[in-house]
C-alpha cells in the first residue's frame, strides 16, 4: 500500500518578475490549486486579510505577475482533437501572461485539458467557451480584436508580420482539418509560420507557442509596459492569487 506523499515545499522564486523575462507564476503545487476559488465581493475580505499575512517578497511576486497580464492578446482553440494539445496551449498562454483564452470543444463531452499537462494553468486563466469558432471570431471582432487564423493559403501573412497595434486573437483549428470554412470567413485574415524542414507544419501547441510568444512581445513593446489590465481587474486578480497563496500556506502547516 503506497503512502500519500506530503505536499511539496515552495520552490519557486520569491523575487519580482523581471519585465525582460515576463515569466508566469511558478512554485505552486498541484495540491494548493485544488478546489474552487471564491468569486465576487465575498472574496475581497478574506483576500485582504491573507494579503496582510504575506511576506514582502511574496506580495512583490504576485503584484509583478498581475502587472504583466495581457488582455489584448488571446487565443482561440477551435475543436482540437487531442486534449494534451489543448492543455499545452493553455499552459503556454498562462506562462506568457495572457489573461483569457477561448475554447470550442470538439465534442460536447470534452472537458478542460489533462491536469498533469496544464499544471492547473487553466485556474490562472479566464477560460471562455463558445459554440463554434465562427461565433468566437465574430464576438472577438465585435469587441475590437483583429482575429487571425493559422491556415496555409496564398493570402496568409507571416506570423511575424501581423500588426500588434490593436488587440489580437490567434485562432488554431482542428489538428487534421484546421479552422472550419465558417471560422475562416469570420476572421480578419490568415497567417502562417514558415517551415525550414521537410515537415509541412508544426504541432498545433508548438505553433501556438511560437506565434503567441512573438505577438505578446510585440504587443508589450508597443504598449511600453508589461500588461494592460485596468485597475479593477488587477485588484480582482490580485485577490484571486492571494487566496491561492493562502491555500498553499495552510497545506504546508506542519502536522502535529
Amino acid at each position: 500500500m503506497s503512502r500519500r506523499r506530503p505536499p511539496r515545499p515552495w520552490v519557486g522564486p520569491v523575487t519580482p518578475v523581471d519585465p525582460a523575462d515576463l515569466l508566469g507564476p511558478r512554485g505552486l503545487t498541484e495540491d494548493v490549486l485544488r478546489g474552487d476559488e471564491r468569486d465576487g465581493e465575498a472574496a475581497h475580505a478574506p483576500a485582504r486579510f491573507y494579503w496582510s499575512l504575506l511576506t514582502a517578497e511574496r506580495k512583490a511576486r504576485i503584484e509583478s505577475v498581475v502587472e504583466a497580464r495581457l488582455q489584448s492578446v488571446t487565443v482561440v482553440l477551435d475543436r482540437l482533437l487531442d486534449p494534451h494539445n489543448t492543455a499545452a496551449v493553455l499552459r503556454t498562454a498562462e506562462g506568457l501572461g495572457l489573461a483569457r483564452v477561448h475554447l470550442v470543444a470538439h465534442q460536447a463531452a470534452d472537458g478542460l485539458a489533462h491536469r498533469r499537462v496544464t499544471q492547473d494553468a487553466h485556474k490562472w486563466l479566464d477560460v471562455e467557451t463558445h459554440a463554434s469558432g465562427a461565433l468566437a471570431a465574430r464576438r472577438l471582432r465585435e469587441s475590437g480584436f483583429a482575429v487571425w487564423a493559422g491556415h496555409l493559403d496564398r493570402a496568409a501573412r507571416l506570423y511575424s508580420e501581423l500588426p500588434a497595434d490593436r488587440p489580437m486573437a490567434l485562432v488554431f483549428g482542428n489538428e487534421h482539418e484546421g479552422p472550419s470554412p465558417e471560422t475562416l470567413a469570420a476572421c480578419t485574415g490568415t497567417f502562417r509560420i514558415p517551415m525550414a524542414g521537410f515537415t509541412q507544419s508544426f504541432n498545433v501547441s508548438v505553433a501556438a507557442g511560437i506565434a503567441l510568444a512573438h505577438l505578446a512581445t510585440a504587443r508589450r513593446r508597443l504598449l511600453g509596459r508589461p500588461g494592460d489590465l485596468p485597475e479593477e481587474a488587477r485588484v480582482q486578480l490580485r485577490d484571486r492569487f492571494t487566496l491561492l497563496a493562502a491555500k498553499l500556506a495552510r497545506r504546508m502547516k506542519p502536522r502535529p
